[in-house]
């Protein structure tokens, strides 16, 4: 006996029919974020809360039986919430720019991408953003586990009236570039300081003879590499 093919056309209006349930319930959930919108504005409450999305994440994660994964799941509702948030009000956060650095890409990991970002030359310039209300939010490097603290933004707690919402882990990893792809090109590696502390055992080894220039972010440093061939 031959065993029956899979209809894939059956299989895939199923999926089509599911889509359209999914799509059906997303815009249900959203009526009730802009129903909870409305209860916040009346009742002047805070209208993002943090704890509140990571309860959220907490509860799907438990409930969730596979075969759909979990960090996937977790990347899934941030976008919705990220969207139905925007609805309620256009979210602002600054963060240590340009675009492209780790903070950068630490917030779109946090508030997902329906958010206005704007990028901050220095971390001085993040809190004085939300200070002065030009800004919801702001996102600073606060930490690493190879150089420890960033003694900038702890100084800059000392005299600000800001707290703490929320932490965000982000995996970092270095990569160096440069125009020719030619280490013997390099005379001098760019970045920040904590990511030039970070490789220095690599960078001894390999470029003992280049001068280590300080970047205000490892963005910008990869912007000089890309205009001076012997940065990298």
């Amino acid at each position: 006996m031959k065993k029956n093919k899979p209809d894939l056309d059956a299989l895939r209006q199923n999926i089509n029919d599911i889509d359209s349930e999914i799509l059906e319930l997303l815009n249900k959930r959203t009526k009730e974020v802009i129903a909870i919108g409305e209860a916040k504005k009346e009742a002047r409450a805070e209208f993002y809360v943090p704890r509140r999305e990571q309860e959220v994440y907490r509860r799907l994660i438990e409930k969730n039986k596979g075969p759909f994964p979990n960090s996937a799941l977790k990347t899934v509702y941030r976008e919705i919430m990220s969207a139905s948030l925007s609805l309620e009000k256009p979210l602002r956060v600054v963060f240590l720019g340009p675009v492209a650095t780790f903070t950068h890409q630490a917030c779109i990991q946090h508030f997902g991408l329906s958010v206005e970002f704007l990028p901050q030359k220095e971390i001085a310039d993040v809190f004085e953003a939300v200070e002065k209300g030009r800004a919801d939010f702001g996102v600073v490097p606060i930490e690493n586990t190879a150089e420890g603290v960033v003694t900038h933004t702890l100084d800059m707690f000392v005299s600000s009236t800001l707290t703490i919402s929320a932490e965000i882990m982000l995996e970092v990893s270095m990569a160096l570039l440069n125009k020719t792809g030619k280490l013997s090109d390099v005379k001098t590696v760019s970045s920040r300081p904590h990511a030039l502390a970070q490789c220095r055992n690599w960078l001894k080894a390999h470029l003992p003879h280049a001068s280590l220039n300080d970047a205000s972010s490892t963005a910008m440093a990869a912007k000089i590499a890309s205009e001076d061939e012997s940065v990298a």
